[in-house]
């Protein structure tokens, strides 16, 4: 087990590495945002014109609003969201698939009780440095991280932001059954055309549930990617 969480690993670190040298550039803000780079604990305030890496974080505090020039289109999001810079790419459905894959492996138990305990109250288990006040006083911030995927998904980075709601299940224990991130998942496999793994997750919703209406349209869902792969002639 060890080894293919190995290979997974390094496969990714390899699809990080090409996007690395992609530059963003802060189009319009208003409102307050901070941005780390890197690996660095320190947050900076964040203005309009900045240049962003795929290695920078950027927190957008509520009431702000961003637009970040990715490239062949421009990112928007009001404020309330955490978000990592390398998350606005595109994605093959190759590489989706394996990093889902590495994503899946992380919850196999004996992998999962290896891990870290995440606290939300900081950004993905870090300790807040005590010359950020503000990002200190935030009692949790998962909500943020969460709008960000929310962000992702609207954008239309489907590929990034499936990743980033199954990580953020793994790592914060409060969102582990989020059915919200759960949905966000099977619709953002489903609009991607990957058919057969949206109809896997949205299995994995029914399984869990206990709400009747909701399964009965889930199985409606189902019945209908079912019939879009029958007609692709696509073999899941």
């Amino acid at each position: 087990m060890r080894w293919k969480i190995l290979i997974a690993l390094l496969s990714f670190a390899l699809l990080i590495s090409n996007a690395q040298g992609q530059i963003y550039k802060v189009k319009k803000l208003k409102g307050d945002a901070q941005v780390r780079h890197g690996a660095k604990e320190n947050w900076q305030k964040l203005t309009s014109g900045d240049t962003l890496r795929p290695d920078d974080t950027v927190i957008l505090w509520k009431d702000a609003y961003i637009e970040i020039e990715t490239g062949n289109s421009i990112f928007k999001s009001n404020g309330g969201i955490i978000l990592n810079i390398s998350d606005l790419r595109r994605l093959s459905k190759e590489e989706l698939l394996l990093q889902l894959a590495f994503e899946e492996m992380r919850n196999i138990p004996d992998v999962k009780s290896e891990r870290q305990s995440a606290k939300s109250t900081g950004i993905y288990g870090s300790e807040i440095s005590k010359k950020e006040p503000k990002i200190k006083e935030a009692q949790n911030l998962t909500h943020f991280w969460v709008g960000g995927v929310k962000a992702l998904f609207e954008n239309g980075f489907y590929e990034t932001a499936s990743i980033r709601a199954k990580n953020l299940m793994f790592k914060f224990s409060e969102l582990k059954d989020d059915l919200d991130l759960k949905i966000l998942v099977a619709t953002s496999l489903e609009k991607i055309g990957l058919y057969g793994e949206a109809i896997a997750e949205y299995r994995k919703i029914i399984s869990g549930s206990n709400d009747e209406n909701l399964n009965s349209k889930l199985e409606r869902k189902i019945s209908e990617l079912k019939s879009k792969i029958a007609s692709n002639g696509d073999k899941h």
